[in-house]
């Protein structure tokens, strides 16, 4: 299977923000399902301080035709400055849930 499915990773500040966020991503169908962690713990460096902080992960499930308008739309969305955005090609997995999927996002 082609990389066609898509595992998009962020973060967000609280909960509020990524509920907020994973409505839009789905009312848009630019994703099928948000898995949402709270309590995620970071430790990274922003303008040359390293900070600790808790944030909420989340886990975007979607297909490579979506990437464009979702990365705009997360940028838009946002209140981080510079939000993570990493995107993951899926190569395998349960065939039923990305006929899923595809009903979806179509």
């Amino acid at each position: 299977m082609a990389p066609h499915y898509k595992l998009v990773l962020t973060t967000c500040e609280n909960q509020d923000d990524a509920h907020q966020l994973a409505k839009q991503l789905i009312a848009q169908k630019l994703a099928a399902c948000v898995n949402i962690l709270p309590g995620v713990e970071s430790v990274y460096m922003w303008q040359n301080e390293i900070v600790q902080q808790t944030e909420t992960k989340l886990f975007i499930k979607t297909k490579a035709d979506k990437i464009s308008k979702m990365i705009q739309l997360i940028k838009e969305l946002h209140s981080y400055e510079v939000p993570e955005i990493q995107v993951l090609d899926v190569n395998a997995g349960n065939l039923a849930y990305f006929h899923w999927m595809d009903e979806v996002l179509n």
